[in-house]
């Protein structure tokens, strides 16, 4: 039992550091506690549906090509650019207070779409009882990477960074990402071959 508790928390931390930049940033973009618990709303959704799908895998229902799951690199780049247009139009959208929780989630899992192909052998070599512990294990961590998101974001040198340049760095990111998701999985080589 201390072994698979240890075992998830490793596999978590490896598979989900990334996350911790991009919650920083979304972080420091919220104004009000509401856009926060949409953020971690968000997160949760795109992590609850990255677990779904990986279960699903672990039961040999999903024989997604790699090259697919790689044009899922488009959405942040999606979101990157709109918010570069919104930037250049001087103008922000904070009337919607959903926009944190679809931008968090669909980030959230097109970030960590590559990781499916980890979590299912690692569902796999699991019973149930195991399974259902790793996800509330799984759960409980994604509470501790948005509460230390949050707290980063509040230490002087990070707060003062992303407050003056976080609007700027953000579309960067989330293009860069986009673009590194399409090339992992050889994206382009394959929609260029078909």
């Amino acid at each position: 039992m201390v072994t698979l508790i240890f075992s998830t928390i490793i596999f978590f931390v490896a598979t989900n550091i990334d996350d911790i930049f991009l919650l920083m940033t979304w972080f420091s973009q919220a104004k009000t506690t509401e856009q926060k618990r949409f953020i971690v709303a968000g997160q949760y959704l795109g992590f609850i549906l990255l677990l779904t799908i990986s279960i699903i895998g672990a039961f040999g229902a999903l024989l997604i090509p790699k090259a697919w799951i790689g044009i899922l690199g488009l959405i942040p780049i999606f979101i990157g650019i709109q918010s570069l247009v919104s930037l250049c139009q001087m103008r922000k959208d904070k009337s919607n207070r959903f926009v944190w929780l679809l931008k968090t989630a669909s980030v959230t899992f097109v970030n960590g779409v590559d990781n499916i192909g980890v979590y299912i052998p690692f569902f796999s070599a699991n019973s149930l009882r195991n399974i259902i512990l790793i996800m509330v294990i799984l759960l409980a961590l994604v509470a501790v990477l948005c509460y230390l998101g949050n707290a980063l974001v509040h230490q002087p040198l990070i707060a003062q960074t992303l407050e003056r340049k976080g609007h700027i760095i953000v579309p960067f990111v989330l293009i860069g990402l986009g673009t590194f998701i399409l090339i992992k999985h050889d994206t382009f080589r394959y929609v260029f071959n078909f």
